[in-house]
């Protein structure tokens, strides 16, 4: 199978921002022709702006993400597989994190000192010394053990210079409603990924939904999110620790190959 990767594309979202006025239903913007010069709308870009500075803001918030993901088959047959994802975070050192796939389960821990990846059925666990704060925790997870975080973009948007350049056209397609709310939706494209990104319209332009489209992977698959936000959340310290059990086994991580190693 070819999984897709989400994230060169998400590491690019950094900055996103909507322009002030809500937007009542209207029709769709003609998408650029295929020999029209590619063209970046400066407002989808502010819109990416706004969103990133406005998460950076979030001091303490819980975000839920229903995720889909393409796997394409030799046949060129695409399977469609299903992840759920829990994120408790509370700034500037405290994260915690709940996966669920259809293959496994997954526990991340971080809590100013330590961070701790527990496999909760199988009852393996493994703990190393982390930086004292979320970004450079999940910078250094990335960099010295190919492991990425759960929906880390939401702590890096905008934190990591001006990646604006990578993307090749940039468009709003209109207003939209996600699970009932209002939100924009924004498309951009860049030398190998179409991505859109639906913000939520108003004073808290949080990020609702999100779909990348891999045009270098055969059968283009697709990766989709759909998040749900609790920003008045005020996560206990509890929920940032792990405590391991007799039943529990301390292991060391191990990175195989290239591939970052995804919880």
């Amino acid at each position: 199978m070819k999984p897709i990767d989400p994230r060169p594309v998400l590491l690019l979202l950094a900055g996103l921002t909507l322009s002030g006025a809500a937007l009542a239903e209207e029709p769709r913007e003609a998408a650029p022709s295929e020999d029209a010069t590619p063209l970046i709308d400066p407002a989808a870009m502010q819109a990416l702006e706004r969103m990133g500075a406005y998460l950076r803001g979030l001091q303490s918030f819980s975000v839920k993400a229903e995720d889909t993901l393409d796997e394409v088959l030799e046949s060129g047959q695409k399977i469609q597989l299903t992840k759920t994802v829990e994120i408790q975070a509370r700034r500037p050192d405290r994260l915690r994190a709940d996966v669920e796939t259809d293959r496994k389960a997954r526990e991340l821990y971080y809590d100013g000192r330590n961070f701790t990846l527990v496999a909760p059925e199988s009852r393996y666990y493994t703990t190393i010394p982390a930086p004292p704060t979320i970004r450079e925790t999940l910078e250094y997870l990335q960099a010295k053990y190919d492991v990425e975080f759960p929906l880390a973009d939401l702590f890096l948007w905008g934190e990591s210079g001006d990646d604006s350049g990578a993307i090749q056209e940039a468009m709003r397609v209109g207003a939209s409603r996600i699970a009932g709310q209002l939100a924009d939706h924004y498309a951009f494209r860049q030398a190998d990924v179409d991505w859109q990104i639906w913000i939520a319209q108003g004073e808290a332009p949080l990020p609702l939904r999100y779909v990348i489209t891999s045009k270098d992977v055969e059968g283009e698959p697709q990766f989709t999110a759909n998040l749900s936000w609790d920003t008045t959340a005020k996560p206990e310290e509890a929920v940032f620790s792990f405590t391991p059990t007799k039943d529990d086994h301390p292991i060391t991580i191990v990175v195989t190959d290239d591939a970052p190693a995804t919880p």
